[in-house]
């Protein structure tokens, strides 16, 4: 009984320590799920969506470049953040950058998050091209809010455009939850349905949580279910999606599914000792390279 106890005794300490204004882990939304729920999330991302429909975005080139980050796990300090903005501003045949989620580590630092942003004084015409979806972080502590009243949606899709007329389609969603739930869902698969009547180059899914699980590192939310996660592979293979865009495990990971490729980016913490970023070539075939953030200087 011993052991139990002091595991027991162990696990509602670390409960009180979460419920302090500067805690890290916010145990409720672990394992009793976040609130709202990922359908009232859609619903109000929808909300915005229907009012101002997608983008579409320009590309200078053919060929032309998408720089992909996640786990920036902002708090105190914005480093490795802010080098990726000034990185993606000064790239002139980038036309979006994308946060695949976990934006911030805790409670209050979208603030932080979004100064720094707004700080980086290089191209501010390209302030409007960064695209974002929700980690699990990013609503622990009923955070939900501040990041719709950020963000505005976390549901999405955009379309960038090339001289040539070629069009590539990239679908955000919210897997903060490690799940989609019934109506996003539904949304995806309808989204999908209409793609195939379209003449998309390529389509690209981004999102916070992986697809496959390597290791238990991040716990309870690590994973979708398996009959969900089955059941995301054969859609993506029907509708012919090229890649999966994501993060959460905080470590690279390259899978082969189903002619898909499935890719979970390295995290971009201040604290991490071999950050990367992921820059990606949007041509006739897709390319993308790790960035080292340890060898960028400000």
């Amino acid at each position: 009984m011993k052991p139990f106890f002091y595991l027991t005794i162990s696990f509602l300490l670390s409960c009180m320590i979460s419920c302090g204004p500067d805690a890290r882990l916010d145990m409720v939304g672990m394992f009793a799920g976040s609130s709202p729920t990922i359908d009232e999330r859609f619903e109000q991302a929808q909300e915005y969506n229907n009012k101002h429909g997608f983008v579409t975005l320009k590309a200078l080139t053919d060929d032309y470049k998408v720089h992909v980050c996640t786990d920036t796990h902002i708090s105190t300090t914005q480093v490795n953040w802010t080098k990726f903005i000034e990185s993606y501003r000064a790239d002139m045949n980038c036309p979006v950058a994308i946060h695949l989620g976990d934006i911030i580590d805790a409670q209050n630092h979208f603030d932080e998050m979004y100064s720094a942003y707004e700080a980086v004084s290089i191209n501010p015409d390209k302030r409007d091209t960064l695209m974002v979806v929700a980690g699990n972080h990013d609503i622990y502590f009923k955070q939900w809010p501040l990041f719709l009243d950020k963000f505005k949606t976390c549901t999405y899709y955009f379309i960038v455009e090339t001289p040539s007329g070629y069009r590539d389609l990239f679908i955000c969603y919210d897997s903060a939850d490690g799940t989609l739930g019934t109506k996003q869902l539904a949304w995806l698969k309808a989204t999908l349905e209409w793609a195939d009547t379209q003449s998309f180059r390529h389509i690209i899914g981004c999102t916070h949580t992986h697809l496959f699980k390597r290791d238990g590192s991040q716990g309870h939310t690590s994973n979708y279910t398996i009959e969900e996660t089955y059941a995301l592979i054969n859609l993506y293979a029907s509708h012919g999606v090229d890649m999966i865009w994501s993060g959460h495990d905080h470590t690279r990971e390259i899978t082969r599914v189903s002619g898909m490729t499935c890719i979970v980016v390295d995290s971009m913490k201040d604290e991490d000792k071999r950050p990367y970023y992921m820059l990606v070539t949007m041509g006739e075939n897709i390319a993308y390279e790790f960035v080292p953030m340890f060898e960028m200087t400000n």
